[in-house]
């Protein structure tokens, strides 16, 4: 018998696809339930993922620097008697010759390059484009390499190019991510970052997605003056830096009224919006969740305060508590929330407003609510425009993205339709 270790952010873990960064145990080493086995990067940070069963390593499915999805097998922890299982090791070159010593330099350049602190999805994008990482500066905190900082390395290169001599311009790999079809662009709410979405993913037909995330939230940086502009002028950023040109655009409790901030722009074509349980209809908001999820500093504060979230607590992920309190911690991003609360939602009131934006908006325009919604009520729906179709969802509370994904990610689809029929 054997036991797959997996990347388990799909089954509920607070987790993104990730980049296998190193195997704490060889093939043939004995570990037992909780060692920590392997170390994987994710957008946010490196995750230890723990041995669930004693045992023998019997194979490593998943290389170091191998890009894996949520849900991939990254090896296999056998019996300890290692009777029904041979071990399984990746492949290596069988001969000492000019192949294996090219690929015993390229193992050892791309161990050099894992050492660099760069995005998952900056490193895709960089070897699809052949560029050297070590050579780019990265403009994330740290002096992380994000995909913008890609995009840039790939402008500045076509226009050395282009002053040398006349050339046909290649689209960046980002652009030409999205293909024909235009991409969902999902944005976050406050206290979130981009994995908010990572249970609703997979029930979107393989459509091309962004995840942008709020500034103070995740790895994106504090602003100096929050306000809801400033906000949908960095989301915007995030956006256009991914080469997209249009996008069917979602934004949930803040997310949602930036994103409805987002529909005035003029570089980006919102084709849909779909909001889910949106800031900025009302003024009611519950100040005590706000108060009390800012200066909880432990699991056991912090947890009464997210249980506030969810109609039924069981179903928010594992490990939601002390992923919020590890970003804090990482990223000092407690005192830029704070910062942003004071002044979007001073004294436990909302002084922001999405109205006229959504009276604006055109398109296609759907607004999602939990009836168990504690955190903004959910009669704010009363002051949607006509042209808005309102679902209300039965059994959920603030976070219909975690509580139903599929539903959620059912609705999301149908609103991006409308809009490519219309």
């Amino acid at each position: 018998m054997s036991h797959e270790i997996t990347l388990a952010g799909g089954a509920g873990e607070y987790m993104e696809s990730a980049t296998v960064v190193s195997w704490a145990a060889k093939i043939g080493d004995p570990v037992k339930a909780g060692d920590v086995v392997v170390v994987v990067e994710t957008a946010k940070a490196a995750t230890e993922i723990e041995a669930g069963r004693d045992g023998v390593l019997a194979a490593i499915l998943a290389p170091e620097g191998a890009e894996v999805g949520i849900g991939a097998v990254l090896g296999r922890i056998a019996d300890s008697t290692f009777a029904d299982e041979a071990p399984v090791a990746v492949p290596q070159p069988a001969v000492a010759g000019p192949e294996a010593v090219v690929s015993d330099a390229s193992a050892k350049a791309e161990a050099a390059t894992r050492r660099i602190s760069i995005s998952p999805l900056a490193r895709r994008l960089a070897r699809q484009a052949g560029l050297d990482i070590s050579s780019i500066a990265g403009t994330g905190p740290g002096g992380r390499i994000k995909s913008r900082d890609i995009e840039r390395t790939l402008r500045e290169q076509t226009d050395a190019a282009s002053a040398a001599a006349p050339v046909a311009v290649v689209p960046s790999p980002a652009v030409a991510r999205t293909g024909s079809a235009a991409p969902l662009a999902l944005l976050h709410g406050f206290g979130a970052n981009a994995a908010a979405w990572n249970m609703v993913r997979p029930h979107l037909d393989g459509r091309p997605v962004l995840t942008p995330e709020l500034p103070g939230h995740g790895r994106e940086p504090a602003l100096t003056s929050p306000s809801l502009e400033a906000l949908a002028e960095a989301v915007l950023g995030q956006i256009e830096a991914n080469g997209a040109r249009e996008c069917d655009l979602v934004g949930h409790s803040l997310g949602g009224a930036v994103a409805a901030a987002l529909t005035a722009n003029l570089s980006v074509r919102v084709r849909s919006l779909t909001l889910i349980a949106p800031a900025g209809l009302g003024p009611e908001i519950d100040s005590g969740f706000l108060a009390g999820f800012l200066s909880a500093r432990t699991v056991e504060s912090l947890m009464p305060w997210l249980e506030r979230l969810a109609a039924d607590p069981g179903r928010l992920p594992r490990g939601y508590a002390q992923a919020v309190l590890r970003e804090r911690e990482r990223f000092g991003v407690g005192a830029a929330q704070a910062e942003i609360a004071q002044r979007l939602f001073p004294d436990g009131t909302q002084a922001i407003r999405i109205g006229a934006d959504l009276d604006r908006f055109t398109g296609p325009l759907k607004v999602v609510w939990g009836k168990g919604d504690r955190i903004i009520p959910q009669a704010h729906q009363d002051e949607l425009p006509g042209h808005a179709a309102c679902h209300r969802l039965g059994g959920v509370g603030h976070m219909p993205s975690i509580e139903a994904p599929a539903l959620v990610a059912q609705l999301i689809l149908q609103n991006a339709r409308s809009a490519e029929a219309s």
